[in-house]
């Protein structure tokens, strides 16, 4: 048998096959595959991309993208995307969690990392055998509803004055004009539904203040790459709602593996008086579990109009560790504590 090999790769290109392959034995997360951070570096990318990957017997076992910077190295993730992790089988995350610290940078900065996923053991057990010191903090919980009942045992959780005005509201709407409901996978036309469903997103506070998806051009590429890249999965899942042919609420979403990933929503303010980000939720946990959907996962932080639905979260965070050098220390305490004098001593070492 081969040893364990680890190197590392500037390319997501070339360990594509072998890292698909490997996320299908693990059932891994969207965002842990090749095309999630392929089109996540094209957009946000700065600084190295460091592949670590791990081979034995001619077969990849273990892969974790990393950006480096200036001896400091970071996750492949930001608040567009929902998680990150070490991807491997169980018994090979110890071997690979060891490329954490194979340079020994000055600094390991790991955003949206599941705290009680095995990974996240793995590379604690790596950082502190090294003389590391860690630093985690949470950034967000994040709701999801467990699909593991009946749909009308789930429906009467939600409490009497809910359900009583969602059907008021979706009179009101009927009353308006022709309704619709729709949820497209994208293989057809999918430039168009992307453009109908990315104004509408913009249509609100979030175009408003810069926060919409097409905001950015960089926020616009990745959205489009993903959503080309999912759809070719058959993953993707464009939700609207319209009236009279006209889409004013709409939500962007990947549904695998029995899981559906909410990533991005919005309405049109202008048929605010309808409740349409509540009618639309309502339409999408019903096909949930009417689909055979195992967990409805809403992402991003516990906002009010999450907590409507469920009261069940899933806590992601910002996991730090810190070289054991003089340098390493002083960070340690800056992050640690804020402490002026450890502050004024890093802008003499050098940040």
């Amino acid at each position: 048998m081969e040893a364990m090999r680890l190197e590392t790769r500037g390319s997501v290109g070339e360990l594509s096959p072998g890292w698909d392959e490997l996320a299908d034995r693990v059932t891994a997360e969207p965002w842990a595959r090749p095309g999630w951070v392929e089109a996540w570096w094209e957009a946000f990318g700065a600084g190295s991309l460091q592949i670590v990957a791990m081979t034995r017997d001619g077969r990849l076992r273990g892969v974790v993208p990393l950006l480096e910077d200036n001896g400091v190295v970071r996750s492949t993730s930001n608040w567009h995307t929902p998680g990150y992790g070490l991807l491997a089988e169980r018994s090979e995350l110890g071997d690979l969690a060891q490329g954490l610290v194979a340079r020994r940078p000055r600094r390991i900065w790991l955003a949206f990392v599941d705290p009680d996923e095995p990974g996240s053991d793995a590379c604690r057990a790596a950082v502190e055998a090294a003389g590391y010191r860690v630093i985690e903090r949470t950034l967000e919980h994040s709701p999801f509803v467990s699909v593991d009942g009946d749909w009308e045992t789930y429906r009467e959780s939600l409490g009497k004055k809910l359900i009583s005005e969602l059907r008021r509201r979706r009179r009101r709407l009927e009353e308006a004009g022709t309704f619709s409901f729709e949820v497209a996978d994208g293989r057809e036309q999918l430039a168009a539904l992307l453009d109908e469903g990315f104004a509408v997103e913009a249509a609100g506070w979030k175009g408003d203040q810069g926060k919409a998806i097409s905001s950015r051009p960089e926020t616009l590429r990745f959205y489009r790459s993903v959503a080309r890249w999912a759809a070719e999965h058959d993953w993707l899942r464009l939700a609207f709602l319209r009236l009279d042919g006209r889409p004013f609420a709409f939500d962007f979403s990947i549904e695998a593996h029995g899981i559906h990933y909410l990533l991005k929503t919005g309405f049109d303010p202008a048929y605010g008086k309808f409740a349409p980000g509540m009618i639309l939720r309502y339409e999408m946990l019903a096909r949930a579990f009417s689909t055979g959907i195992r967990s409805y996962e809403f992402l991003g932080a516990d906002e009010p109009w999450k907590l409507q639905w469920t009261q069940t979260t899933r806590r992601r965070t910002l996991f730090q560790a810190f070289a054991p050098t003089a340098r390493g220390r002083v960070e340690w305490a800056a992050f640690a504590w804020g402490r002026p004098a450890a502050k004024r001593l890093l802008a003499v070492v050098g940040r």
